[in-house]
């Protein structure tokens, strides 16, 4: 064993270690104390063995060993450590460049595209200095875009309202699922006790369940006028007996202790149809498999009749005799194309006065509407003569 300075007995007796790490750790002191002019393979073996060390001393006592033993600086032991943190994924076209240990230590702190940026100016010049390495780094800080980015709520065009639309996409549909997840939980909580008490159940989900209703709303379905109010904007409800116009029923159900079942049938209730579903809709699967046909019929029942009440836009209307009927039918394909050019397959049923609510020109494709201009905006019949259509009874401004 190397005779040890005073300093380093004082490191040992001021942090004790084994028999066996101190050996290790006198053999990584004599590498570097015995390191004198580098090369570029010396780096970052030094460096690595610093690291080495650094998970055999107790923590935070690396520097304070290698000031003591080795005679580094603290800053150098720093600098070495991040030559081979920060450079080890580039250690072989650096060796092969022959980059000296001063210009890695310098290069050690920039980041992967100036690092990446300096390795090409390298190549092709034959060297690299730290001159050259600070000049990168410097200019990389200066190619700032003097433009601020825009805020999305603030681009206009067709460019921006994807932007929003993006966003409302990516962060709805995280706090729609994260909803859902938090009811399965209290209902998966629940379910093991003998005595499922309905009450404290209900007060657990029920605004949960609200809020991810109006949540699905938001997400997945278009608005129209309503058909009987002309001045009442409503939204279309989801393709009847569709899995997801099940979730929004079941979470309607859901939010309200009225609408629960009996005690009795409480729990069947949960099992075979609450818990079935919400794991449908929150699977990460790709088409996860529906639930059994005893809970797809569940799903309907003992649900009021007032449950459409905000979606009932689109009463059934077979069998009319309106002569608007064929302007439906238009309307209908339409919407059926702006569902496929999402990978959906909607069926939609529009009111029989659709011919008047929406104009057969009114709503073009999904193509037509990113590819064309804008229209100059055509007044719709029911919402009468200019100078009457101030606002409408929902408190929106009606369009000029």
């Amino acid at each position: 064993m190397t005779a040890l300075s005073s300093s380093a007995r004082t490191f040992y007796e001021a942090n004790p270690v084994t028999e066996d790490v101190k050996s290790l750790l006198e053999e990584t002191a004599v590498f570097l104390i015995g390191v004198t002019r580098r090369s570029t393979e010396e780096a970052f073996e030094l460096g690595e063995r610093l690291e080495h060390a650094a998970a055999l001393l107790p923590e935070g006592t690396l520097e304070k060993w290698a000031v003591a033993r080795c005679g580094y600086t603290a800053r150098h032991v720093r600098t070495q450590r991040a030559v081979f943190r920060n450079l080890a994924r580039y250690k072989d076209i650096l060796v092969e460049l022959a980059v000296g240990p001063t210009v890695l230590g310098k290069l050690s702190a920039a980041e992967p595209e100036q690092i990446e940026q300096a390795i090409g100016f390298a190549a092709q010049n034959g060297k690299l200095r730290v001159l050259d390495v600070a000049e990168i780094v410097a200019s990389s800080k200066n190619q700032v875009d003097p433009k601020p980015q825009a805020d999305p709520y603030d681009v206009g065009g067709l460019e921006g309202l994807k932007a929003i639309i993006a966003i409302k996409v990516r962060d709805g549909i995280k706090a729609f699922i994260g909803h859902l997840e938090m009811i399965r939980a209290h209902v998966s909580e629940a379910l093991p006790k003998k005595n499922i008490v309905k009450k404290t159940l209900a007060e657990k989900t029920h605004l949960t369940a609200r809020l991810a209703y109006r949540e699905l709303e938001s997400l997945a379905q278009f608005v129209m006028p309503h058909p009987n109010d002309k001045h009442t904007m409503s939204p279309i409800g989801l393709p009847t007996k569709s899995g997801w116009e099940k979730i929004s029923r079941l979470l309607f159900k859901m939010g309200s202790e009225t609408h629960w079942p009996d005690k009795a049938e409480l729990r069947i209730w949960l099992e075979t149809e609450v818990v079935p579903l919400l794991d449908w809709a929150t699977s990460k699967a790709i088409a996860p498999a529906w639930p059994s046909a005893e809970t797809r019929e569940a799903s309907n029942t003992n649900v009021p009749t007032d449950v459409d009440a905000n979606k009932s836009v689109l009463a059934a209307v077979k069998g009319s005799d309106d002569p608007g009927r064929a302007d439906t039918a238009s309307v209908e394909e339409r919407l059926k194309s702006i569902a496929a050019a999402f990978g959906a397959e909607a069926t939609v049923e529009l009111p029989a006065a659709s011919s008047q609510i929406l104009p057969d020109d009114s709503i073009p494709t999904l193509s037509e509407a990113l590819a064309e201009p804008p229209k100059a905006f055509k007044r719709p019949a029911f919402l009468g003569p200019k100078a009457a259509a101030n606002k409408s009874n929902d408190g929106t401004a009606s369009a000029a």
